[in-house]
C-alpha cells in the first residue's frame, strides 16, 4: 500500500459542514482510500527547474497566486496497484507538473496539466493523473503556477479503481447543475427578449456569467471546447455581481421615490463593485479575491433588501427571502476558501455551483409566483373591463342594451335588417299618480316580458325614458314582432298596468342605407302609429 512517511495534524474548521457534504455526496462508497500527501510547500521563481532544490518554505500557496513547489515522500508496497494523484479543495489551477523521482533523485515519471495547459485530461473534468510504480520509496515534487486560487490546493492520492467511483458524484453535481442553469438561462433569455424587463435581462446575464465561470473552473470548457483562458474563472463573476444587485432591486421594486435608503445602498454597492472590477483589471492576482468580496457584498445587499421589503408586507419578498437565505448560507461556504476536511473529490467550486443552482431554482418559484400574480391581476382587470363595458352598454334600470349599444348594433345591421322604434304610453300617468317607483316597475315589466318573448326575432334596447328600440336581422320578422308587442301589452294590462300601451314604427334597411335616415324613418312611422291610436281612441 501507499503510505505517507509522516502523519500531519488535521484542522477542525467547518467539521460539521464537511461531514454533511461527505455523507451526502460520498455515502454510496464503502471505503475511503483517498489520503492527502504530507509534505512541504515552497515558493519559487518562475524560472525554477526540477533539478533545483527550493529553499523558501511557506505554509500553503497564497490565494493571490504565484509559483510554488510541493515535496513529499511516499512508499509503494503493492506491485499491482495504480495510483492517481490529484488536488483537493479546488480545481482552479493554472498549471501544474508532477515529478516522481526515486530517493536518489532520478526522475521516474511525470505528468502535467491545468486550465492553461493544452494537455488532455485523463479523467473528464478532473486534474487526476495515473501512475503505476514498482514497490519502493519515492519523492513527489509538484510544481504549481497560477494567477490565483479559489481555495488552497492540496495534492492527494487515491487508488485508480476507487478514484473512478469517487469522482462520479462531483461530475453529477457539475453536469446536472450546469444543465439546469443553461436551460433556465434560455428560458429567462426568451422572457427577457419578449418582455424587455430589467428583471429578466439582468437575471439571464447573471446565470450566463455563472455558467461561463463554473464551466471553466470545473474544466468543462477546457475539456469540451479547448478554451483555456484562465480569467474566465473569476472575471464573469465580477459582472454577475452587478447584474444580481440590479435584479434584486427590480424584483423587489426598489425605487428612489419609494425606497430611497435601499436605492442608495444599491448604488453604493454597485460603486464598490466597480472599484473591485478596476482593481482586478490592474492586478490580475486579485481577480478571484475581488470576485469573492463582490459575491459577499451582492448576497448581503439582496438579504437586507429582502428582509426590509418582507417587513413591509410585500409578498414577493417573502418568497425571495427563502431563495436568498439558502443562497447566502451555501454561498458563504463557497467564498470562504477553507480546506474541506475529509472531502477530496468535491470542491469549493461544486459548493458554489450548487449554491447558484439552488438559488436559480428557488428564484424560478419566485418569478412563477410573480407571473401568477400578474395573471391574476390581468384577470381582475379583465373583469373590471367587462363590468365597465356592461355598465357602458346596458341600461341600469332594465338591464337592456342602451342607446350606445344600439348605435353599435345598427352599424353592423345587415342589408335585410329592420329597426323598430317604440314609445310607451301613459308612463307619465303612472309616475304622477303612483310615484316613480311604479313607473320604474312598469318599464321593468315591459322590458322583461318583451325581451323574453322576442327570443331570436330581435334584440330590445332602451334608449331612455319611455323610448325603446328593436333591431332584427330580417324584416321578414315584422309580423312576429308586432304580434309579440301586442301580447306583451295584453299581459301588462292583466297584471297591474291596465292603462299600459305602446306606439311603434318600423323601417327596413333596404329603404334607408344611412343609419340616421333609418332612425328618422322609423320615428316618423312611430308617430304615425301614435296619432292613429289617439284618433281611434277619440
Amino acid at each position: 500500500m501507499l503510505q505517507p512517511v509522516q502523519v500531519g495534524t488535521k484542522r477542525l474548521q467547518f467539521l460539521c459542514i464537511s461531514l454533511l457534504w461527505l455523507v451526502f455526496f460520498l455515502m454510496p462508497s464503502a471505503s475511503f482510500a483517498q489520503q492527502q500527501f504530507v509534505g512541504q510547500w515552497y515558493e519559487v521563481s518562475p524560472s525554477w527547474r526540477f533539478s533545483e532544490q527550493p529553499a523558501n518554505t511557506v505554509n500553503d500557496p497564497s490565494l493571490t497566486g504565484g509559483h510554488f513547489v510541493f515535496q513529499s515522500v511516499f512508499e509503494i508496497t503493492d506491485p499491482d496497484q495504480t495510483i492517481v494523484i490529484d488536488f483537493k479543495n479546488s480545481s482552479v489551477l493554472g498549471y501544474f507538473h508532477h515529478y516522481i523521482s526515486d530517493m536518489a533523485g532520478n526522475l521516474i515519471a511525470e505528468a502535467h496539466g491545468g486550465i492553461e495547459s493544452t494537455s488532455d485530461n485523463t479523467f473528464f473534468m478532473r486534474h487526476g493523473r495515473e501512475f503505476r510504480l514498482p514497490p519502493g520509496q519515492y519523492r513527489l515534487t509538484t510544481e504549481l503556477a497560477s494567477a490565483y486560487f479559489i481555495a488552497v490546493p492540496q495534492p492527494y492520492w487515491d487508488l485508480l479503481t476507487h478514484y473512478r467511483q469517487a469522482i462520479k458524484w462531483g461530475s453529477v453535481v457539475t453536469l446536472v447543475s450546469l444543465g439546469i442553469l443553461i436551460s433556465l438561462a434560455v428560458y429567462y433569455g426568451i422572457l427577457a427578449f419578449l418582455r424587455k424587463r430589467i428583471t429578466e435581462i439582468t437575471y439571464t446575464f447573471f446565470i450566463l456569467m455563472n455558467v461561463i465561470y463554473n464551466g471553466t473552473a470545473l474544466l468543462v470548457t477546457p475539456d469540451l471546447f479547448n478554451i483555456h483562458w484562465f480569467y474566465f474563472v473569476g472575471g464573469p463573476i465580477l459582472f454577475s455581481n452587478c447584474a444580481y444587485i440590479l435584479f434584486a432591486k427590480h424584483l423587489l421594486q426598489i425605487k428612489a421615490s419609494t425606497h430611497p435608503k435601499l436605492h442608495n445602498l444599491a448604488k453604493l454597492c454597485l460603486l464598490i463593485l466597480a472599484v473591485l472590477f478596476f482593481v482586478a483589471i490592474f492586478n490580475h492576482n486579485l481577480v478571484i479575491e475581488c470576485a469573492r468580496y463582490g459575491v459577499g457584498l451582492m448576497m448581503l445587499y439582496a438579504l437586507i433588501a429582502a428582509v426590509a421589503r418582507a417587513f413591509e408586507g410585500y409578498k414577493i419578498a417573502y418568497f425571495y427571502l427563502v431563495a436568498i437565505v439558502a443562497f447566502f448560507m451555501i454561498g458563504s461556504i463557497a467564498i470562504s476558501s477553507k480546506d474541506l476536511e475529509g472531502i477530496y473529490t468535491i470542491y469549493i467550486e461544486h459548493i458554489g455551483l450548487l449554491a447558484v443552482t439552488v438559488e436559480v431554482l428557488l428564484i424560478g418559484l419566485v418569478l412563477g409566483y410573480q407571473f401568477a400574480e400578474v395573471y391574476r391581476e390581468k384577470e381582475r382587470s379583465l373583469v373590471l373591463v367587462q363590468q365597465s363595458l356592461q355598465i357602458a352598454h346596458h341600461d341600469a334600470l332594465t338591464g337592456l342594451p342602451n342607446r350606445y349599444a344600439l348605435d353599435l348594433r345598427l352599424q353592423k345591421l345587415s342589408s335585410g335588417g329592420m329597426l323598430t322604434m317604440l314609445d310607451m304610453d301613459n308612463l307619465k300617468l303612472y309616475n304622477d299618480t303612483y310615484g316613480h317607483h311604479k313607473g320604474d316597475e312598469m318599464l321593468q315589466m315591459f322590458a322583461r316580458i318583451l325581451s323574453a318573448k322576442l327570443g331570436t326575432f330581435g334584440v330590445l334596447h332602451r334608449m331612455g325614458g319611455d323610448e325603446f328600440a328593436i333591431t332584427s336581422d330580417s324584416f321578414a320578422y315584422a309580423d312576429n314582432i308586432r304580434q309579440i308587442i301586442s301580447e306583451t301589452i295584453n299581459y301588462m294590462r292583466q297584471n297591474g298596468f291596465e292603462k299600459a300601451g305602446v306606439s311603434y314604427g318600423s323601417a327596413n334597411r333596404v329603404e334607408k342605407t344611412n343609419i340616421n335616415e333609418l332612425i328618422i324613418l322609423a320615428d316618423e312611422r312611430l308617430y304615425q302609429h301614435k296619432r292613429r291610436t289617439l284618433a281611434e281612441g277619440i
